[in-house]
C-alpha cells in the first residue's frame, strides 16, 4: 500500500483555499467550523509516497451517502475472497446504490454483506449476535487503521424503528467519517490497494461521473458530480459519491486533470446544505492549483 504523507505544501494551499471560501459563502452559512477537506496527490512516480494537506481534516462528520463508499468495498472483498457471491438483486442494488445512492437499495447491500436485517428490537445474546454481524465493515475498517469512522447503519429517506433504531443508541452509534479519512479510502480504492484489478475496475466504473454539460441530470448523485465537474479544466475525468442530508452535504472523489495531475479531494461541509455551490468552488479552486504544475512523470 502507497504511503501518504502530510504535505505543507498542499496544507497551505487547502488553507488558502478554506479561507477564501469561507468569506465568500459567509453571508449564505459557511463557517470554519462547517467546512473540511482533503486532498491527496496521486501523481507521485513509482515508489514514492503520496503527499496529502488537510484543512480540519480530521473533524468528524456525519458522512450521509458518503458512507456507501465502504459498503461498496467491502462487498468487493467479500466477493474477491469467496464470502459473498453475487445475484441480480444484489448485483443491482450495489449499482443503484452508488450511481443513483438509493436508500432502499443500500439496505439491501448492507443486509447481504452483514448477514443482517431489520425488524422489530430483539434483546439478550440474540440482540448481541446481530450487533457484531452488523459491525462487519467497522471490522474491516479497523483491520486497515481505521480509526475515525463508523459505517454500521442503514441509510434511510425517512427514519429507522426497531433494532436500527435502538442500534442508533441515542445516537452515539451514527455513522461517521472524516475528510481525511474517506480521502484515504477513496484514494486505495482507485490505486487498487483493497481488491484485485476485477474488484477495482467495478468500482470506479460505479463511481464514474459523466460531467459533460448537455448530459440531462435528474438524480442527485449525478447532480452534486456534474456541478463540481463543471467547476473543473475541461478535459477532466472525475469518479466521485456524494452525501446529503439533514444539514450536511459531501463530496469525495478522484480527479485526473488534462496535464495528467491526479488527486483525490473529499470536501465535507456542514450548514450550506441548500448552497450548491460551495463545493464546486473548493473543487475548482484546488483544480486551478494542480492545472498550473507541470506534467508528472510516468507512474
Amino acid at each position: 500500500m502507497t504511503p501518504v504523507e502530510p504535505s505543507q505544501d498542499l496544507a497551505r494551499l487547502l488553507a488558502g483555499v478554506a479561507q477564501q471560501t469561507v468569506a465568500e459563502f459567509a453571508d449564505r452559512g459557511l463557517t470554519e467550523e462547517g467546512l473540511s477537506i482533503a486532498v491527496i496527490d496521486l501523481s507521485a512516480g513509482p515508489g514514492a509516497s503520496l503527499p496529502s494537506g488537510g484543512f480540519r481534516a480530521d473533524a468528524s462528520f456525519y458522512p450521509a451517502s458518503v458512507v456507501k463508499t465502504f459498503y461498496v468495498a467491502y462487498y468487493e472483498s467479500l466477493k474477491e475472497t469467496g464470502r459473498l457471491h453475487d445475484n441480480p438483486d444484489l448485483v443491482r442494488a450495489v449499482r443503484d446504490m452508488i450511481t443513483l445512492s438509493y436508500n432502499d437499495a443500500t439496505g439491501f447491500v448492507v443486509d447481504s454483506i452483514t448477514g443482517t436485517t431489520s425488524g422489530p428490537e430483539l434483546s439478550g445474546r440474540e440482540w448481541e449476535e446481530w450487533q457484531e454481524k452488523r459491525n462487519a465493515v467497522n471490522r474491516f475498517l479497523a483491520g486497515r487503521g481505521y480509526k475515525d469512522s463508523n459505517a454500521n447503519q442503514k441509510t434511510f429517506c425517512e427514519d429507522a424503528y426497531g433494532r436500527e433504531q435502538a442500534f442508533r443508541d441515542g445516537g452515539k452509534n451514527r455513522n461517521r467519517t472524516t475528510a481525511s479519512e474517506i480521502a484515504r479510502f477513496f484514494k486505495e480504492i482507485a490505486r487498487g490497494e483493497i481488491v484485485g484489478p476485477g474488484g477495482t475496475e467495478e468500482m470506479m466504473a460505479l463511481f464514474s461521473r459523466d460531467v459533460t454539460p448537455e448530459k440531462p441530470f435528474e438524480e442527485m448523485e449525478p447532480e452534486d458530480a456534474r456541478l463540481a465537474g463543471q467547476a473543473l479544466p475541461k478535459g477532466s475525468r472525475l469518479w466521485a459519491k456524494s452525501g446529503d442530508a439533514y444539514d450536511v452535504h459531501h463530496l469525495v472523489g478522484r480527479v485526473v486533470l488534462p496535464n495528467g495531475c491526479d488527486f483525490v479531494i473529499a470536501v465535507l461541509t456542514k450548514g450550506v446544505k441548500t448552497v450548491p455551490g460551495v463545493i464546486p468552488r473548493v473543487y475548482e479552486r484546488v483544480a486551478a492549483d494542480f492545472a498550473k504544475r507541470p506534467a508528472p512523470t510516468s507512474r
